[in-house]
Protein backbone atom coordinates (compact mmCIF):
# COMPACT_ATOMS: atom_id res chain seq x y z
CA UNK A 1 0.00 0.00 0.00
CA UNK A 2 0.88 3.02 -0.71
CA UNK A 3 -0.17 6.86 0.24
CA UNK A 4 -1.00 9.91 -2.16
CA UNK A 5 0.38 12.64 -1.50
CA UNK A 6 3.60 11.27 -0.08
CA UNK A 7 4.43 14.28 2.59
CA UNK A 8 4.93 14.52 6.38
CA UNK A 9 2.10 14.06 8.86
CA UNK A 10 -0.49 12.14 6.95
CA UNK A 11 -2.39 10.93 10.23
CA UNK A 12 -2.78 14.51 11.45
CA UNK A 13 -6.21 15.24 9.51
CA UNK A 14 -6.52 18.94 11.32
CA UNK A 15 -3.84 20.04 13.77
CA UNK A 16 -5.30 21.99 16.75
CA UNK A 17 -2.89 22.47 18.87
CA UNK A 18 1.25 22.00 18.66
CA UNK A 19 3.77 21.76 21.14
CA UNK A 20 7.47 20.04 20.95
CA UNK A 21 9.48 18.91 23.89
CA UNK A 22 12.38 20.89 25.78
CA UNK A 23 15.05 18.68 24.20
CA UNK A 24 13.41 19.21 20.78
CA UNK A 25 13.17 15.50 19.90
CA UNK A 26 9.68 15.11 20.07
CA UNK A 27 6.72 17.16 18.55
CA UNK A 28 3.22 16.64 19.75
CA UNK A 29 -0.17 17.51 17.72
CA UNK A 30 -3.90 17.50 18.96
CA UNK A 31 -5.97 16.65 16.09
CA UNK A 32 -9.15 15.42 14.43
CA UNK A 33 -10.27 13.94 11.95
CA UNK A 34 -13.82 14.05 10.83
CA UNK A 35 -15.44 10.95 10.85
CA UNK A 36 -12.65 8.75 11.97
CA UNK A 37 -14.32 8.34 15.77
CA UNK A 38 -14.96 11.71 17.57
CA UNK A 39 -12.36 10.58 20.17
CA UNK A 40 -9.70 12.97 21.22
CA UNK A 41 -6.27 12.12 19.44
CA UNK A 42 -2.70 13.49 19.83
CA UNK A 43 0.11 12.41 17.60
CA UNK A 44 3.80 12.00 18.33
CA UNK A 45 6.32 12.45 15.76
CA UNK A 46 10.13 12.06 15.71
CA UNK A 47 11.93 15.55 15.24
CA UNK A 48 14.80 13.77 13.57
CA UNK A 49 12.68 12.29 10.68
CA UNK A 50 9.34 13.11 11.12
CA UNK A 51 8.54 9.34 11.32
CA UNK A 52 5.23 8.48 13.20
CA UNK A 53 6.13 7.75 16.97
CA UNK A 54 2.79 7.28 18.88
CA UNK A 55 -0.93 8.13 19.27
CA UNK A 56 -2.47 8.65 22.48
CA UNK A 57 -6.41 8.48 22.13
CA UNK A 58 -8.56 9.14 24.60
CA UNK A 59 -12.11 9.29 25.00
CA UNK A 60 -12.58 12.84 26.17
CA UNK A 61 -12.01 16.30 23.93
CA UNK A 62 -8.41 16.97 24.38
CA UNK A 63 -8.77 20.92 25.48
CA UNK A 64 -5.14 21.32 26.20
CA UNK A 65 -1.49 20.19 26.03
CA UNK A 66 1.94 21.18 27.12
CA UNK A 67 5.44 19.77 27.14
CA UNK A 68 7.66 19.89 30.72
CA UNK A 69 9.76 22.77 30.12
CA UNK A 70 13.23 20.81 30.72
CA UNK A 71 11.52 17.05 30.79
CA UNK A 72 10.29 14.82 27.77
CA UNK A 73 7.23 14.58 29.91
CA UNK A 74 3.77 15.80 28.01
CA UNK A 75 1.01 16.77 30.18
CA UNK A 76 -2.93 16.75 28.24
CA UNK A 77 -6.51 17.91 29.67
CA UNK A 78 -9.82 16.74 28.66
CA UNK A 79 -13.46 17.82 29.08
CA UNK A 80 -16.50 16.24 27.71
CA UNK A 81 -20.10 16.51 28.68
CA UNK A 82 -22.76 19.33 28.58
CA UNK A 83 -24.19 21.73 30.82
CA UNK A 84 -25.71 19.60 33.25
CA UNK A 85 -22.27 17.54 33.83
CA UNK A 86 -19.00 17.86 32.86
CA UNK A 87 -15.96 15.55 33.63
CA UNK A 88 -12.55 15.62 32.18
CA UNK A 89 -8.62 13.73 32.71
CA UNK A 90 -5.36 14.72 33.35
CA UNK A 91 -3.00 13.03 31.53
CA UNK A 92 1.11 12.33 31.66
CA UNK A 93 2.91 10.90 28.80
CA UNK A 94 6.46 10.44 28.09
CA UNK A 95 7.44 9.56 24.84
CA UNK A 96 10.82 7.61 25.33
CA UNK A 97 9.17 5.00 26.95
CA UNK A 98 5.59 5.36 25.73
CA UNK A 99 4.44 5.70 29.19
CA UNK A 100 0.60 6.71 30.17
CA UNK A 101 -0.63 8.18 33.56
CA UNK A 102 -4.31 8.87 33.63
CA UNK A 103 -5.97 9.94 36.26
CA UNK A 104 -9.92 10.85 36.00
CA UNK A 105 -11.70 13.68 37.02
CA UNK A 106 -14.79 13.65 38.58
CA UNK A 107 -17.54 15.88 37.86
CA UNK A 108 -15.27 18.75 35.93
CA UNK A 109 -13.48 18.81 32.89
CA UNK A 110 -9.96 19.96 32.87
CA UNK A 111 -10.14 23.19 30.78
CA UNK A 112 -6.09 24.56 30.66
CA UNK A 113 -2.62 23.53 31.74
CA UNK A 114 0.16 25.24 32.21
CA UNK A 115 4.07 25.00 33.73
CA UNK A 116 4.60 27.68 35.66
CA UNK A 117 8.09 25.96 36.21
CA UNK A 118 9.93 22.65 36.24
CA UNK A 119 7.80 21.82 39.52
CA UNK A 120 4.65 23.32 39.68
CA UNK A 121 1.85 22.53 36.82
CA UNK A 122 -1.34 24.48 37.13
CA UNK A 123 -4.77 22.74 35.73
CA UNK A 124 -7.75 24.74 35.91
CA UNK A 125 -10.89 22.98 35.83
CA UNK A 126 -14.64 23.40 34.72
CA UNK A 127 -18.07 23.13 36.72
CA UNK A 128 -21.14 23.71 35.23
CA UNK A 129 -23.81 26.05 36.67
CA UNK A 130 -27.08 24.14 36.31
CA UNK A 131 -29.29 26.95 36.45
CA UNK A 132 -32.39 26.10 33.93
CA UNK A 133 -32.94 30.01 33.90
CA UNK A 134 -29.54 30.35 32.62
CA UNK A 135 -28.00 27.27 31.35
CA UNK A 136 -24.52 27.32 29.78
CA UNK A 137 -22.23 29.04 32.27
CA UNK A 138 -18.86 27.53 34.08
CA UNK A 139 -17.23 28.31 36.99
CA UNK A 140 -13.54 27.43 37.72
CA UNK A 141 -11.31 26.39 39.90
CA UNK A 142 -7.76 25.77 40.01
CA UNK A 143 -4.89 23.81 41.61
CA UNK A 144 -0.85 23.63 41.29
CA UNK A 145 0.17 20.44 41.64
CA UNK A 146 3.84 20.81 42.71
CA UNK A 147 6.41 17.43 42.35
CA UNK A 148 9.98 16.82 42.17
CA UNK A 149 10.25 14.60 39.37
CA UNK A 150 7.68 14.23 37.08
CA UNK A 151 9.19 11.47 35.38
CA UNK A 152 7.68 8.04 36.56
CA UNK A 153 4.66 10.14 38.58
CA UNK A 154 2.30 7.04 39.58
CA UNK A 155 -1.66 7.82 39.07
CA UNK A 156 -2.61 7.44 42.67
CA UNK A 157 0.38 10.45 42.87
CA UNK A 158 -0.76 12.48 40.47
CA UNK A 159 -4.56 12.37 41.62
CA UNK A 160 -3.69 13.56 45.07
CA UNK A 161 -1.50 16.48 43.36
CA UNK A 162 -4.40 17.87 41.44
CA UNK A 163 -7.60 17.49 43.58
CA UNK A 164 -6.22 19.46 46.86
CA UNK A 165 -6.27 23.12 47.40
CA UNK A 166 -8.58 23.58 44.19
CA UNK A 167 -9.21 27.39 44.27
CA UNK A 168 -12.20 29.43 42.67
CA UNK A 169 -10.77 31.68 39.78
CA UNK A 170 -11.75 34.19 37.35
CA UNK A 171 -10.11 33.00 34.00
CA UNK A 172 -8.05 35.45 31.98
CA UNK A 173 -8.25 33.17 28.74
CA UNK A 174 -5.62 35.34 27.11
CA UNK A 175 -3.35 35.05 30.12
CA UNK A 176 -3.40 31.19 29.84
CA UNK A 177 -0.31 30.11 28.75
CA UNK A 178 -0.25 27.17 26.74
CA UNK A 179 2.15 25.89 24.09
CA UNK A 180 4.31 28.93 22.56
CA UNK A 181 3.09 27.38 18.45
CA UNK A 182 -0.08 29.41 18.06
CA UNK A 183 -0.21 28.43 14.73
CA UNK A 184 0.08 24.89 14.09
CA UNK A 185 -0.89 24.62 10.45
CA UNK A 186 2.52 27.36 9.48
CA UNK A 187 4.81 25.25 12.40
CA UNK A 188 3.82 21.92 10.83
CA UNK A 189 4.49 23.29 6.99
CA UNK A 190 8.10 25.12 8.56
CA UNK A 191 9.15 21.78 10.10
CA UNK A 192 8.77 20.02 6.82
CA UNK A 193 9.68 22.66 4.32
CA UNK A 194 12.95 22.68 6.39
CA UNK A 195 13.66 19.02 5.76
CA UNK A 196 12.73 20.23 2.16
CA UNK A 197 9.58 18.42 1.88
CA UNK A 198 6.24 20.01 1.41
CA UNK A 199 3.16 19.74 3.84
CA UNK A 200 -0.61 21.32 3.99
CA UNK A 201 -3.74 20.81 5.61
CA UNK A 202 -5.96 17.96 3.84
CA UNK A 203 -9.46 17.63 4.67
CA UNK A 204 -10.89 14.17 4.08
CA UNK A 205 -12.00 12.81 1.06
CA UNK A 206 -15.13 12.23 -0.07
CA UNK A 207 -14.93 10.57 -3.20
CA UNK A 208 -12.53 9.41 -5.63
CA UNK A 209 -12.81 7.67 -9.11
CA UNK A 210 -10.21 6.01 -10.85
CA UNK A 211 -9.85 6.84 -14.47
CA UNK A 212 -8.96 4.07 -17.74
CA UNK A 213 -5.39 5.26 -17.78
CA UNK A 214 -4.76 4.96 -14.02
CA UNK A 215 -5.34 8.65 -13.10
CA UNK A 216 -7.30 9.49 -9.91
CA UNK A 217 -10.20 12.12 -9.09
CA UNK A 218 -10.10 13.12 -5.65
CA UNK A 219 -13.10 15.71 -4.01
CA UNK A 220 -13.29 16.60 -0.40
CA UNK A 221 -15.98 18.63 1.27
CA UNK A 222 -13.50 21.80 1.83
CA UNK A 223 -10.72 23.12 0.45
CA UNK A 224 -10.09 22.48 -3.52
CA UNK A 225 -12.87 21.30 -5.91
CA UNK A 226 -11.33 18.95 -7.34
CA UNK A 227 -7.99 17.55 -7.66
CA UNK A 228 -6.34 15.24 -10.48
CA UNK A 229 -3.61 12.91 -9.43
CA UNK A 230 -1.26 10.56 -12.45
CA UNK A 231 -1.08 6.66 -12.08
CA UNK A 232 2.41 7.79 -9.70
CA UNK A 233 0.87 9.79 -7.55
CA UNK A 234 1.62 13.15 -8.96
CA UNK A 235 -0.79 15.65 -8.68
CA UNK A 236 -1.33 16.98 -12.23
CA UNK A 237 -3.79 19.67 -12.19
CA UNK A 238 -6.47 21.19 -9.56
CA UNK A 239 -9.58 23.12 -9.25
CA UNK A 240 -9.24 25.82 -6.68
CA UNK A 241 -11.96 26.33 -3.59
CA UNK A 242 -15.33 27.59 -4.27
CA UNK A 243 -14.65 31.86 -3.58
CA UNK A 244 -18.46 32.35 -2.73
CA UNK A 245 -19.44 32.82 0.48
CA UNK A 246 -22.08 30.29 0.66
CA UNK A 247 -20.28 28.07 -1.22
CA UNK A 248 -19.50 24.23 -0.68
CA UNK A 249 -18.42 20.96 -2.72
CA UNK A 250 -21.33 18.81 -3.38
CA UNK A 251 -18.58 16.06 -3.37
CA UNK A 252 -20.96 14.04 -6.53
CA UNK A 253 -18.59 13.11 -9.13
CA UNK A 254 -20.00 12.43 -12.54
CA UNK A 255 -16.98 11.08 -15.40
CA UNK A 256 -18.45 10.79 -18.98
CA UNK A 257 -18.21 7.65 -20.89
CA UNK A 258 -15.41 8.81 -23.14
CA UNK A 259 -13.60 10.68 -19.73
CA UNK A 260 -12.69 13.58 -22.05
CA UNK A 261 -14.36 15.59 -19.01
CA UNK A 262 -16.13 15.60 -15.44
CA UNK A 263 -18.96 16.63 -14.00
CA UNK A 264 -18.91 17.79 -10.06
CA UNK A 265 -21.35 19.44 -8.14
CA UNK A 266 -21.11 23.10 -6.00
CA UNK A 267 -24.00 23.61 -3.26
CA UNK A 268 -24.42 26.98 -3.36
CA UNK A 269 -27.05 29.20 -0.22
CA UNK A 270 -27.70 27.72 3.47
CA UNK A 271 -28.92 25.09 4.91
CA UNK A 272 -32.55 25.83 4.17
CA UNK A 273 -32.22 27.26 0.51
CA UNK A 274 -29.86 25.04 -1.15
CA UNK A 275 -29.25 24.94 -4.99
CA UNK A 276 -26.45 23.62 -7.44
CA UNK A 277 -24.05 24.59 -9.50
CA UNK A 278 -22.93 21.68 -11.80
CA UNK A 279 -19.15 22.31 -13.25
CA UNK A 280 -18.31 20.64 -15.81
CA UNK A 281 -14.24 20.26 -16.19
CA UNK A 282 -11.63 18.97 -18.83
CA UNK A 283 -9.83 15.94 -17.84
CA UNK A 284 -7.14 17.17 -19.96
CA UNK A 285 -6.05 20.14 -17.98
CA UNK A 286 -9.10 20.84 -15.45
CA UNK A 287 -10.10 23.57 -17.30
CA UNK A 288 -13.86 24.78 -16.59
CA UNK A 289 -15.99 24.18 -19.60
CA UNK A 290 -19.97 24.63 -18.88
CA UNK A 291 -22.18 25.15 -15.78
CA UNK A 292 -25.88 23.91 -14.80
CA UNK A 293 -27.64 25.91 -12.36
CA UNK A 294 -30.56 23.71 -10.28
CA UNK A 295 -32.76 24.88 -7.54
CA UNK A 296 -32.74 21.96 -5.82
CA UNK A 297 -29.11 20.34 -3.97
CA UNK A 298 -28.11 17.69 -6.14
CA UNK A 299 -27.49 13.73 -5.76
CA UNK A 300 -26.30 12.12 -8.93
CA UNK A 301 -26.98 8.84 -10.83
CA UNK A 302 -25.84 7.73 -14.11
CA UNK A 303 -25.62 4.33 -16.21
CA UNK A 304 -23.13 3.51 -18.44
CA UNK A 305 -24.16 4.62 -22.04
CA UNK A 306 -23.39 8.55 -20.49
CA UNK A 307 -27.00 9.32 -19.19
CA UNK A 308 -27.10 10.88 -15.92
CA UNK A 309 -29.56 12.08 -13.42
CA UNK A 310 -29.56 15.32 -11.33
CA UNK A 311 -32.14 14.20 -8.38
CA UNK A 312 -32.70 16.65 -5.69
CA UNK A 313 -31.42 15.22 -2.60
CA UNK A 314 -33.54 17.18 -0.34
CA UNK A 315 -30.37 18.21 1.69
CA UNK A 316 -32.06 20.81 3.71
CA UNK A 317 -32.70 22.14 6.96
CA UNK A 318 -35.15 22.26 8.28
CA UNK A 319 -36.89 19.05 6.40
CA UNK A 320 -38.56 20.30 3.39
CA UNK A 321 -42.40 20.93 3.57
CA UNK A 322 -42.82 21.58 -0.32
CA UNK A 323 -42.86 18.39 -2.97
CA UNK A 324 -39.60 17.14 -4.12
CA UNK A 325 -38.29 18.53 -7.13
CA UNK A 326 -38.65 16.56 -10.34
CA UNK A 327 -34.90 15.00 -11.11
CA UNK A 328 -33.42 16.20 -14.69
CA UNK A 329 -32.34 13.06 -17.02
CA UNK A 330 -28.88 14.96 -18.70
CA UNK A 331 -26.45 14.00 -21.48
CA UNK A 332 -23.14 13.97 -21.02
CA UNK A 333 -22.55 17.12 -22.41
CA UNK A 334 -25.31 18.65 -20.21
CA UNK A 335 -28.48 18.68 -22.63
CA UNK A 336 -31.46 17.85 -20.58
CA UNK A 337 -33.87 15.04 -21.90
CA UNK A 338 -36.57 14.68 -19.71
CA UNK A 339 -37.28 14.96 -16.07
CA UNK A 340 -38.34 12.47 -13.78
CA UNK A 341 -40.47 11.97 -10.76
CA UNK A 342 -38.70 10.16 -8.31
CA UNK A 343 -40.42 10.99 -5.18
CA UNK A 344 -39.58 12.22 -1.71
CA UNK A 345 -35.38 11.33 -1.07
CA UNK A 346 -32.96 12.51 2.24
CA UNK A 347 -29.87 11.39 2.72
CA UNK A 348 -31.21 7.13 3.76
CA UNK A 349 -32.25 7.63 -0.28
CA UNK A 350 -28.00 7.90 -0.89
CA UNK A 351 -27.71 4.69 -3.75
CA UNK A 352 -25.02 5.53 -6.32
CA UNK A 353 -24.65 2.39 -8.35
CA UNK A 354 -20.86 1.77 -10.15
CA UNK A 355 -20.63 0.45 -13.23
CA UNK A 356 -24.64 0.17 -14.36
CA UNK A 357 -26.12 0.07 -17.40
CA UNK A 358 -29.48 1.21 -15.60
CA UNK A 359 -30.46 4.29 -14.59
CA UNK A 360 -31.10 2.71 -10.84
CA UNK A 361 -32.74 5.07 -7.40
CA UNK A 362 -34.30 4.23 -4.48
CA UNK A 363 -38.00 5.23 -4.05
CA UNK A 364 -39.86 5.92 -1.16
CA UNK A 365 -43.54 3.95 -1.46
CA UNK A 366 -46.35 4.94 0.65
CA UNK A 367 -46.63 8.51 0.83
CA UNK A 368 -49.27 11.32 2.72
CA UNK A 369 -47.72 12.36 6.27
CA UNK A 370 -45.45 9.57 6.42
CA UNK A 371 -41.60 10.96 6.76
CA UNK A 372 -39.20 10.16 3.88
CA UNK A 373 -36.97 8.01 5.76
CA UNK A 374 -39.95 5.23 7.59
CA UNK A 375 -41.10 4.92 3.27
CA UNK A 376 -41.24 1.93 2.48
CA UNK A 377 -37.70 2.05 -0.01
CA UNK A 378 -37.53 0.16 -3.42
CA UNK A 379 -35.02 -0.60 -5.83
CA UNK A 380 -36.69 0.97 -9.32
CA UNK A 381 -35.26 1.20 -12.68
CA UNK A 382 -36.06 4.55 -14.74
CA UNK A 383 -36.30 5.30 -18.29
CA UNK A 384 -37.77 6.98 -21.14
CA UNK A 385 -41.37 5.23 -20.32
CA UNK A 386 -40.79 5.96 -16.57
CA UNK A 387 -40.45 4.65 -13.12
CA UNK A 388 -40.14 0.62 -12.79
CA UNK A 389 -39.91 -1.37 -9.45
CA UNK A 390 -37.75 -3.96 -9.20
CA UNK A 391 -37.64 -5.46 -5.82
CA UNK A 392 -37.99 -3.71 -1.97
CA UNK A 393 -34.51 -2.62 0.05
CA UNK A 394 -35.31 -5.05 2.25
CA UNK A 395 -34.77 -8.57 1.91
CA UNK A 396 -36.17 -9.69 5.77
CA UNK A 397 -38.68 -8.34 7.42
CA UNK A 398 -36.09 -8.06 10.48
CA UNK A 399 -33.95 -5.15 9.35
CA UNK A 400 -36.89 -2.77 10.58
CA UNK A 401 -38.68 0.26 8.89
CA UNK A 402 -35.50 2.70 9.10
CA UNK A 403 -33.24 1.56 6.57
CA UNK A 404 -30.67 3.65 4.68
CA UNK A 405 -29.10 2.88 1.15
CA UNK A 406 -25.66 3.44 0.59
CA UNK A 407 -22.45 2.26 -2.18
CA UNK A 408 -23.67 0.16 -5.10
CA UNK A 409 -22.25 -1.75 -7.89
CA UNK A 410 -23.67 -3.85 -10.46
CA UNK A 411 -22.23 -7.15 -11.52
CA UNK A 412 -22.53 -9.20 -14.51
CA UNK A 413 -20.83 -12.76 -14.09
CA UNK A 414 -21.41 -16.66 -14.22
CA UNK A 415 -24.01 -15.84 -11.82
CA UNK A 416 -26.12 -14.03 -13.70
CA UNK A 417 -26.35 -10.21 -13.78
CA UNK A 418 -26.89 -8.54 -9.86
CA UNK A 419 -26.54 -5.78 -8.18
CA UNK A 420 -24.33 -5.68 -4.92
CA UNK A 421 -25.23 -2.81 -2.28
CA UNK A 422 -25.41 -2.00 0.83
CA UNK A 423 -27.77 -1.17 3.55
CA UNK A 424 -27.90 -0.12 7.38
CA UNK A 425 -30.10 -1.06 9.55
CA UNK A 426 -30.79 -1.18 13.47
CA UNK A 427 -28.72 -4.08 13.53
CA UNK A 428 -25.43 -2.70 11.38
CA UNK A 429 -24.74 -2.50 8.07
CA UNK A 430 -25.37 -5.57 5.25
CA UNK A 431 -23.77 -5.79 2.09
CA UNK A 432 -25.96 -8.33 -0.01
CA UNK A 433 -26.09 -9.72 -3.71
CA UNK A 434 -29.46 -9.43 -5.26
CA UNK A 435 -30.10 -10.74 -8.68
CA UNK A 436 -30.95 -8.22 -11.60
CA UNK A 437 -33.89 -7.26 -12.00
CA UNK A 438 -35.66 -10.00 -9.45
CA UNK A 439 -34.08 -9.22 -6.50
CA UNK A 440 -33.36 -12.67 -5.15
CA UNK A 441 -30.45 -12.74 -2.49
CA UNK A 442 -27.22 -14.51 -3.76
CA UNK A 443 -25.37 -13.66 -0.61
CA UNK A 444 -25.53 -11.35 2.80
CA UNK A 445 -23.22 -10.13 4.88
CA UNK A 446 -23.10 -8.36 7.96
CA UNK A 447 -20.95 -5.71 9.76
CA UNK A 448 -20.94 -3.39 12.90
CA UNK A 449 -19.40 -0.26 11.21
CA UNK A 450 -20.59 1.43 7.99
CA UNK A 451 -19.66 0.02 4.28
CA UNK A 452 -18.70 3.22 2.91
CA UNK A 453 -17.44 2.28 -0.66
CA UNK A 454 -17.90 -1.16 -2.83
CA UNK A 455 -16.72 -2.21 -6.37
CA UNK A 456 -15.91 -4.65 -8.57
CA UNK A 457 -13.08 -6.24 -10.91
CA UNK A 458 -12.51 -9.29 -12.05
CA UNK A 459 -14.73 -11.56 -10.23
CA UNK A 460 -14.28 -10.39 -7.30
CA UNK A 461 -16.10 -7.47 -4.83
CA UNK A 462 -14.18 -5.01 -2.58
CA UNK A 463 -15.48 -3.10 0.15
CA UNK A 464 -14.20 -1.24 3.00
CA UNK A 465 -15.54 0.00 6.55
CA UNK A 466 -15.41 3.25 8.11
CA UNK A 467 -14.66 4.04 11.61
CA UNK A 468 -14.96 1.08 13.99
CA UNK A 469 -13.14 -1.33 11.72
CA UNK A 470 -11.07 0.48 9.01
CA UNK A 471 -10.88 -2.66 6.89
CA UNK A 472 -10.50 -3.61 3.30
CA UNK A 473 -12.72 -6.48 2.32
CA UNK A 474 -12.47 -8.62 -0.71
CA UNK A 475 -15.31 -11.61 -1.66
CA UNK A 476 -15.49 -13.78 -4.49
CA UNK A 477 -18.97 -12.25 -6.45
CA UNK A 478 -20.32 -15.08 -7.53
CA UNK A 479 -21.12 -16.67 -4.35
CA UNK A 480 -19.80 -13.96 -1.60
CA UNK A 481 -16.89 -16.01 -0.46
CA UNK A 482 -14.28 -13.67 1.74
CA UNK A 483 -10.67 -13.61 0.14
CA UNK A 484 -9.13 -11.54 2.62
CA UNK A 485 -9.94 -8.93 4.41
CA UNK A 486 -7.30 -6.18 5.90
CA UNK A 487 -6.81 -3.37 8.66
CA UNK A 488 -6.08 0.05 6.31
CA UNK A 489 -2.60 0.29 8.49
CA UNK A 490 0.51 2.06 6.89
CA UNK A 491 3.09 3.26 9.19
CA UNK A 492 1.50 2.26 12.24
CA UNK A 493 -1.64 4.28 12.03
CA UNK A 494 -5.44 2.97 10.91
CA UNK A 495 -6.69 5.11 8.17
CA UNK A 496 -10.50 5.44 7.96
CA UNK A 497 -11.41 4.83 4.60
CA UNK A 498 -14.47 6.81 2.95
CA UNK A 499 -15.08 5.35 -0.57
CA UNK A 500 -12.92 3.37 -2.86
CA UNK A 501 -12.51 2.37 -6.98
CA UNK A 502 -11.30 -0.05 -8.82
CA UNK A 503 -8.90 0.71 -11.54
CA UNK A 504 -9.02 -1.16 -15.18
CA UNK A 505 -6.20 -3.31 -13.85
CA UNK A 506 -8.26 -4.44 -10.92
CA UNK A 507 -5.47 -2.24 -8.19
CA UNK A 508 -7.56 0.08 -5.75
CA UNK A 509 -7.44 3.37 -4.99
CA UNK A 510 -8.99 4.23 -1.47
CA UNK A 511 -10.30 7.50 -0.25
CA UNK A 512 -9.63 8.04 3.73
CA UNK A 513 -10.63 10.83 6.49
CA UNK A 514 -7.23 11.72 6.70
CA UNK A 515 -7.08 13.69 3.13
CA UNK A 516 -5.09 10.92 1.67
CA UNK A 517 -5.68 8.23 -1.19
CA UNK A 518 -4.02 4.71 -0.46
CA UNK A 519 -3.30 2.63 -3.59
CA UNK A 520 -3.14 -0.91 -2.91
CA UNK A 521 -3.19 -4.23 -5.19
CA UNK A 522 -6.09 -5.98 -5.06
CA UNK A 523 -4.65 -9.08 -4.56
Amino acid sequence: MRLIPDDPFPEIGHPFTTDVSADGRWIAVSCHASGRDGRGRIVVYRTSDLALWDQIVLEQSIEGLAFHPALPVLAVGTEDGDEFELRGGLHMYEPETRRRTDVAVAGAGVSALRWRDARRLEVTFARPVVDFEDLGRVTYTRSVADCDDWQGVTADVLAVLVSWPQVPVEVDWSGIKGPDIDQPQRYLAGVAAERRRAWTRRPGVAVVEVLRDGRMLAAAQSGVLLECWSPDGTLQWCVPAPDGPWQRNGCRLYVTPDEESVWISLLEGDSSDRRTLLCRFALADGAQLAELRLDFPVAIAARTDGAWVARDSRELFPEPRRPPNESVVLTPSGRQLTTLALGESDSSYDFPVRRSPHLLFLYGAGGGEVRAEVLEKWVVRADPNGIERLFPLAWDDSLGPHLRGGPAVYVDDDAGPGLVHTCTARNGTHLVRRAYPGGAVAWAHRFDTRVTGVDVHGGLVHAVTGAGSCELITLRAAEGTVVRRRTLTLGGHVYTPTGLSAGPDGDLVIGTVEGRLIGTRAG
